[in-house]
This record gives structure tokens, sequence and C-alpha cells, in this order.
């Protein structure tokens, strides 16, 4: 079901009292005390009876859609005065594979194709804030909404919300009540005919819908080399002729039309946007210049969630979700999967609280849902002008989680720590290689602040995550080694003090709260998921794994 605010977008837009720059440029601005409504009133954009009259014909009409969902499903609402307690499972244990065909694979699997519902009733959607898609997906729900009297002078149309499936396929949407098309990409999900080959003429769209179907987490377009795609952590090329500078440029032109600000690329000035193109899915992009011609990375976002327990982090990593407050680092280098870990433990506390979440990305990867609260997402650059601003913004809205993707300042951290001190719970992404690396660089980049550093993560810090992405046996997908950490009062102690030296030791040393990194692999190894020699590579230790170091 829409929400009040991407109902009202949905009425102001198809009655042309606003436009979509409008709508976009106060949507951001949303909060739990102000509607898109009333945003816009005290803007001057809409006045008093305009804003009086399309607020009661959208209360009026979510009570009516609100009441058919009802009638639909079962509601279980959970007891008063009950906040529903986060279930403990031992799922987090990875089971002990006996062949490699057995192997999880946490990466961003293919995308389903969306399938037109029919008998199935869908749970009612959460609210969810993000630039990219204030008006929401379509409701499932066929119920035709009557003329509500006392409307005809704002001009507001009789609404459906949804068409039913019949109508779908026999008629086309009137133009006056038409929404944009990249409104109506949630996921960017669409059909489009996928090449049995690549080549250097191909649209966006289809390279994408090609990369999707085998996989591919990265795609990289440059005139220096063929198309390549990384595909079960290896880089491999699937054409044999590089593009030409303004292949190139179409190519960012067609990326473009997916933007949800509208930035227009200039020459020589880099960036990272996501974007959705139908048949494409949601990706992410990121843009160097090479003169005049544009080298374009694509990170290809999975339209589903991994659950968090098919991830098969360490055990006590469970007890991150029933933490009422503090700060909870997620580390490992580029391309380890942080950001969906991090989706990961805020989709099951947002199941299992009553809370509003704030995510803060650069930019938005995949939309999250909430089934017990409200969601806001928030882009750098786009809703917000930093990092730091943003983590006060939602310290200021009473934002009961924050998501924070991902850590570039010391600055950051500061207001992170601040956030996590007022009372919220904070998953920050950050990047390191071990839980001693991560904060020791945190240490060195506090400068002359070090001590006061120290003695704050030492109150804040509740646990650590460092995760890599290792591939698993005969390219059979990809799976997670973790260094993990939940910090006790020894583990807080030596952060104080500052003796991270002896971080490793004692969480080699730590049975139920820590898992070393090389513990980790020598785990992989011995279940049959990775090879020896790739346990090597990675490893802290290197002469614990001396016996599988490759021959010359």
């Amino acid at each position: 079901m829409m929400t009040k605010n991407q109902i009202m977008a949905k009425v102001l837009f198809s009655n042309n009292l606003v436009s979509e720059k409008q709508i976009q440029e106060y949507w951001g601005k949303i909060d739990a005390s102000h509607d898109l409504g009333e945003l816009l009133l005290s803007a001057g954009i809409l006045d008093q009876q305009t804003y009086t009259a399309v607020s009661q014909y959208v209360n009026d009409l979510e009570v009516k859609l609100r009441a058919a969902e009802e009638v639909k499903k079962a509601p279980k609402p959970a007891p008063a005065g009950r906040e529903p307690s986060v279930e403990k499972t031992s799922s987090f244990e990875r089971p002990k594979a006996a062949a490699p065909k057995t192997a999880p694979a946490p990466v961003p699997q293919k995308a389903p194709v969306a399938e037109a519902p029919k008998a199935v009733v869908k749970e009612e959607k959460p609210l969810a804030i993000e630039g990219n898609n204030p008006y929401g997906s379509s409701s499932t729900t066929s119920v035709q909404i009557e003329k509500v009297e006392g409307l005809e002078q704002t001009s507001i149309a009789t609404a459906t919300i949804a068409p039913t499936e019949e109508e779908s396929a026999d008629s086309e949407k009137s133009e006056e009540d038409a929404l944009p098309d990249r409104f109506e990409i949630e996921s960017g999900e669409g059909t489009i005919a996928v090449p049995s080959q690549l080549t250097s003429e191909n649209s966006l769209a289809e390279i994408l819908a090609f990369a999707r179907k085998y996989n591919a987490t990265d795609v990289y377009l440059s005139e220096t080399a063929p198309i390549a795609m990384r595909i079960c952590g290896t880089l491999d090329y699937v054409n044999d002729k590089p593009f030409e500078a303004s292949q190139l440029s179409k190519l960012l032109s067609e990326a473009k039309q997916g933007f949800a600000d509208g930035y227009e690329p200039v020459v020589g000035v880099d960036f990272s946007k996501s974007f959705a193109l139908a048949g494409a899915g949601r990706n992410r992009l990121t843009v160097t210049w090479n003169e005049t011609a544009p080298t374009l990375a694509i990170r290809v976002i999975s339209a589903e969630s991994i659950p968090l327990d098919k991830l098969y982090l360490p055990p006590f990593c469970a007890d991150f979700l029933n933490l009422p407050h503090g700060l909870v680092l997620i580390a490992g280098p580029s391309g380890s999967g942080r950001s969906t870990t991090l989706g990961a433990f805020g989709e099951v506390l947002s199941k299992n609280r009553y809370v509003l979440m704030e995510s803060i990305e650069k930019p938005i990867e995949r939309l999250l849902q909430n089934a017990n609260g409200m969601t806001v997402q928030k882009e750098v650059g786009l809703h917000v002008t930093s990092g730091v601003s943003a983590l006060h913004e939602a310290v200021l809205a009473g934002a009961g989680v924050i998501l924070f993707d991902h850590l570039e300042s010391v600055e950051e951290l500061w207001a992170a720590l601040q956030a996590s001190s007022a009372g919220a719970l904070v998953f920050v992404v950050a990047t390191g290689n071990d839980v001693y690396g991560l904060l020791s660089r945190l240490f060195s980049a506090a400068a002359d602040r070090e001590a006061e550093l120290a003695s704050a993560l030492s109150d804040e810090l509740k646990g650590v995550i460092v995760q890599h992405l290792i591939p698993v046996i005969d390219n059979q997908g990809q799976v997670l080694a973790v260094e993990a950490l939940k910090v006790t009062s020894s583990i807080t102690n030596l952060i104080r003090r500052r003796e991270l030296i002896q971080l490793p030791s004692a969480i080699a040393a730590a049975k139920n709260t820590g898992l070393s990194l090389d513990d980790s692999l020598q785990n992989l190894v011995d279940s049959g998921y990775i090879r020896g020699e790739e346990a090597w590579q990675r490893s802290l230790n290197r002469r614990r794994f001396a016996a599988y170091r490759p021959k010359k």
C-alpha cells in the first residue's frame, strides 16, 4: 500500500498542482512532524484552501485503502505496550559442507523477474522515503476510490491508485494521470532481451541485463580494454573490442536518464551515483575521466536482500541486534559486501523494533523496508550536504537506528560517536582488512585527539566485523571470511589504553566473543568451501597456511 506522502505526491502531480522538480526538492525534507503538503504550504507553493482539500482527500483515500487491505489479510498486531523481542537463532553458524556444491553464496544473486500479483496478497509496504522513488511502487489493491465531495474547486480528479490486472493489460495511462517513467521503476526491473554476446554496440541496459544473467557483481567499461565483468570474484572479459570515447559518452547519457536529481555529468568531474533503468536493475555508477573520455565502473545491486542469517556471521554477532545504543563497525576491502551486511542488520532491526531508522549513503543503493516503523534514506550530495550534517539531523529527528555507509573522515567518526552517545544504535561501514589495522588507522586520523578518541571508542564501541569475500571452489559463488569482535570489558581497557597491538591475541583467545580472520579461513578450508591457496593469500599469519603456499 502506498504511504500518505506517496499518495499526496501522486495526487498533487497528477492534477498539475506541483511540478516533479518541486516534489523532488521537498521530498528529502519530510520528517515525522511535516508531511509533503505542509512543506509545500510553508513554501507558498500551495495555498491553505488547496492544502486542506488535498489533505482531507488523501486521508479519506488512505482510510479506504487500509480498510481494503485489512479485508484481504489477517493482521497479527503485537500486544500493546510490548516490543517484539529479537529472535535468537543458531543459524548464524555456518553448516559444515561435505562438498562445495552446498556452499552458500552471500553475494548479490540474479534479480528475479517480478511477476504480476494474482491470488497472493502482499503485505502492506512500510514508509520508505528516498530521493529516487517519492511516488512509491504500485499498490496491489484494486479498490476503486469514489469521488469525494467538495474537491471540485481544486480540480482533483477521481483517483484509482492501482488498476486491476485486466485493466493494466487492456488500457494505457492517460497523459494527464501518468507519472514520470523513472519514478515507476522502484528496482529498475523490467523486460529486456538479453543478448547472447556483447559488443561495443550494445546499449547500457543490455550490458547490465547480461551482467545480471551471469551473476556479475561489477561491470567496467573503458576505452582501454574490452567489457570486463567481475563474476565470483574473478575479472573476465566478455568481448574483444574496447569502446570508443563517443560510445562511452552515449552509455553515460543512457545512465543519466536514471539519476534521481537530473545530474548532468561534467567532463573532468568524477562522481558516483545510483541509477535505475528498466530491464537493467538498480546500479551504482562511478565515473572517472581520461581527458574527455569517461570510464564507467558499475556495481550491480541486487533487487533482493540477503537474510542476515544467510551471511553466516559468528553467533555472537546476533547480540548486536539487542543493543539499545552503541557503535558497531562493519569493515572490509572494497567489494567485500559491507553494504549488504549493513542492510541485513537494518532490516532485521526494523522487523523487531518500532523505530525510526535513518540510512545515510554515498550514494543510495538498495531501497530498504521497515516493517514496524519508518525508514528515511538520505543520499549525501542529494538530500544532505555532508555525512556529518546527516548524522546530526538524524539525532535531532530522534532516529533510534542509524546506518552510515561509508566512513570517509574522522569528523564523520566523531559525529557517529556523538549519535551513539545520544542514544542511537549506529552501524557504520568503514575500510580495513582486520580489526587491529582498522582501529589503528582511526587512531592515526585523530592526530592530537587520539587519547580523546580512545576514550570515546571505549565507551561507545560495541562490536567490529571485518569481512572478506572469497571465491568458492569451482567458482560456485563467494563466501564470507570474517574477523569479528564483541567488545568486552577487557577489550574496552585495551582500547582506552591504546594498546591495540594486543588485540589480535585477545581476539584469538576469545571463545564466545571473538573470531580471528585466520581461524575463519581455516574453518572454510576444513569445510571444503575454499582452496588453501586462497586462505594463504588472505591470512594475517601466513606461516599457519605455509603448506598451501602456491609453488612457483
